[in-house]
């Protein structure tokens, strides 16, 4: 147990609230599975504390425990932090979002690009997707967590890879950098190579993840089906995840 779950569990237990003792709770469930290398079935609840919850547990425990469920709902805030570190991941991924990929978009074959340990390559191929994961893994070279993927993973770039594997039904990038202009060019690549698939992108809009000349272009695609699987992921915390798709009626 790390120090982050042992200082979770120690302030949590000076607070002994009900709210608190389910958050930490979900997040002691959540970090079992992913160190078993499975994904989630659904996406987590909501962790932390909004600012009229935190006024009202602390009416019930005391002001003199402010500061330890100050404490505490900063590590609540922090636990994707905790996960990149811990396991090199900032998305968890569930099945739940990958079974309605699959059957919304009518998905069998599929890449994920830039995808780090790959722990969306495992949620795709877990509900029967026949999927390919592929990263340049530069990032792996610094980091101890790079030696453990949750699925095998091939040293390509995106550009690269998208060549490579051009007949998959989708292509799949989450979380790509804030900087750079990797989404963009992977966007060519795509449009170059296998326009008629489905190219997806899991991050924030205008925050977290993607560089601004992204998020600026009008390429994203509206559909019914991608209401759906949006529906399916819903943020456990302050940055608010979601499924954009680019369209590919140019």
């Amino acid at each position: 147990m790390t120090k982050f779950l042992t200082k979770l569990n120690k302030l949590a237990q000076e607070v002994n609230h009900p709210v608190i003792q389910r958050q930490v709770e979900e997040i002691m469930q959540i970090d079992q599975q992913v160190k078993l290398g499975q994904p989630l079935t659904a996406a987590p609840g909501k962790l932390g504390l909004l600012p009229d919850e935190f006024e009202d547990i602390l009416k019930e425990i005391g002001q003199d425990k402010k500061q330890t469920l100050t404490d505490l709902n900063n590590l609540f805030n922090n636990f994707r932090q905790y996960l990149s570190l811990q396991y090199g991941i900032w998305s968890l991924a569930n099945l739940q979002t990958a079974q309605l990929i699959k059957d919304e978009l009518h998905v069998q074959t599929a890449l994920e690009i830039m995808a780090g340990n790959a722990y969306w390559s495992r949620a795709l191929a877990w509900v029967g997707i026949k999927t390919r994961s592929t990263d340049s893994l530069e990032w792996a070279r610094t980091s101890t967590t790079g030696a453990k993927p949750f699925y095998p993973v091939e040293n390509l770039t995106a550009d690269q890879a998208i060549m490579k594997y051009h007949d998959v039904d989708l292509i799949l990038c989450s979380w790509s950098p804030n900087f750079g202009h990797g989404d963009l060019d992977t966007i060519a690549a795509w449009q170059k190579n296998n326009p008629s698939s489905h190219l997806l992108f899991i991050g924030e809009q205008n925050g977290a993840t993607n560089s601004p000349e992204f998020w600026h272009h009008d390429h994203f695609k509206n559909s019914a089906a991608l209401t759906k699987i949006n529906r399916s992921l819903s943020s456990f915390d302050f940055i608010d995840e979601q499924v954009f798709e680019i369209n590919n009626e140019f």
